[in-house]
């Protein structure tokens, strides 16, 4: 597997765990975690999807 997919696919993992600890912040009305978790979950996801499109320009 080439590392770039490997990254997004640490990315998206990581970022669906986010996702599933905001859906149980909803469930036990924990709005600031819920809050918390999806933007945060937004960021890595929005950082990996930009990491993985350049990846051959970074570092260079």
């Amino acid at each position: 597997m080439d590392t770039r997919w490997a990254v997004f696919a640490l990315v998206v993992v990581v970022t669906a765990v986010m996702i599933v600890r905001g859906i149980v912040g909803i469930q036990n009305g924990e709005f600031g975690t819920v809050g918390r978790q999806f933007g945060v979950g937004a960021i890595v996801f929005a950082f990996g999807v930009a990491l993985v499109r350049y990846w051959d320009r970074v570092g260079r």
